[in-house]
């Protein structure tokens, strides 16, 4: 079977288009991936100071077991990739050197950690334990100017309706945004450099969040099932987008091998706190309530894991006015309507039925058609 010239350029241009649209798709799924991961770098060096080759870089999650490992290149750099925040322990493995171990290494959120570290000549079946190495805090590689939002910020800074973005308030370049942050087309609620609620995007776990067509975040995620998040307030990088404001990036939390959950509620009811001094009646209904749970394990120990989390706020309250409007409406006319008869119209006030009467004194047709659509108009308050 022979193929013409044009049917291998066919072929080729195809083979060429398949390659492109792989590679595209690899590159946003890691840039994707990478806004709702970390990064941990670093050198190895002995104690002189100069860089270790070939050494075996190890970072074990503590929650889950699960472990990733790299090898140091001929400058003693190493580098792993899309790791899930949390709390990790690291190893670090060289022939003619004791084993080096970090017990406890955090990564939040979009953080790109540098941890830098030393290793003792020795025998590699021995272990230190390293404690004077920490991070470099100053990421010297990024350029976007973000903080994040912690867990023990999360679970005991104040809050109110639990809607965990108002934590983002604790960064000095966000302020709260004047469109309303609840309701049929609310914002997020915040206000990044001063662009609106709706120029911001809020991700959860690499997802969009927000509203196409108010552009308001979902609040679909409890408080409860926040691990942290990442306030990026100016130049974020390429797989955020979608926002001439600032990002939200959201990282929920996961299952591990404990079995660990909990119950929570919070309760305000008219019983127990102070009556509205506004309010026009005696004792106004007033109820608010916010429950939940959550829960997480291990399905397959060091495998696979879940973690569910359940909210509901429930409200039971009516709106009042600060004023008596009914006050005045003691007034009535009565007016003879051409096949409907005498109409009494009430819940006038005195100068009303005075307008509608000199409408009607002055005999002329349309002034008097104007005085009976007043009357009804007027009336329909009361």
């Amino acid at each position: 079977m022979f193929l013409s010239l044009r049917q291998c350029s066919r072929k080729s241009i195809q083979i060429l288009l398949v390659c492109l649209a792989v590679v595209s798709c690899h590159s946003a799924a890691m840039s994707q991936a990478q806004s709702n991961a970390a990064d941990l770098q670093g050198s190895v060096r002995d104690p002189k100071g100069a860089v270790v080759a070939g050494a075996t870089v190890t970072a074990r999650n503590t929650a889950t077991n699960s472990a990733r490992e790299a090898t140091t290149n001929d400058d003693g750099f190493y580098k792993i990739t899309n790791l899930s925040p949390g709390e990790y322990e690291v190893t670090v493995k060289a022939q003619n050197y004791k084993t080096a171990l970090l017990p406890s290494v955090k990564l939040t959120v979009g953080q790109t950690a540098n941890q830098d570290i030393p290793l003792e000549v020795g025998d590699l079946t021995a272990t230190v334990t390293v404690t004077s190495a920490s991070p470099n805090i100053v990421e010297t590689t990024a350029t976007s100017v973000s903080s994040t939002v912690d867990q023990q910020r999360i679970e005991n800074l104040p809050i109110n309706e639990r809607n965990y973005l108002s934590f983002a308030l604790t960064t000095s370049t966000v302020g709260r945004d004047n469109g309303r942050p609840i309701g049929p087309a609310p914002t997020t609620g915040l206000n990044f450099g001063g662009q609106r609620g709706r120029s911001n995007l809020v991700q959860v776990d690499g997802a969009d969040n927000t509203d196409n067509s108010v552009n308001a975040s979902r609040s679909t995620v409890s408080q409860e099932a926040v691990q942290e998040f990442q306030v990026v307030t100016n130049s974020f990088a390429p797989e955020f987008g979608r926002s001439s404001g600032g990002v939200v990036n959201v990282v929920t939390k996961g299952g591990s091998n404990l079995l660990q959950g909990n119950v929570f509620g919070f309760l305000r009811h008219k019983s127990f706190q102070a009556r509205n001094p506004f309010a026009p009646v005696a004792k106004p209904p007033f109820t608010r309530a916010q429950y939940g749970a959550t829960l997480g394990g291990p399905l397959n120990k060091n495998r696979s894991f879940f973690f569910i989390a359940f909210e509901q706020r429930q409200r039971h309250e009516s709106g009042f006015f600060t004023s008596d409007v009914t006050q005045g409406l003691g007034s009535s006319v009565t007016i003879p309507i051409t096949g409907l008869g005498p109409v009494t119209f009430r819940n006038l006030t005195a100068p009303q039925v005075g307008y509608i009467g000199a409408l009607l004194g002055t005999g002329n047709a349309a002034l008097a058609g104007a005085a009976v659509q007043y009357a009804y108009l007027a009336s329909s308050g009361g």
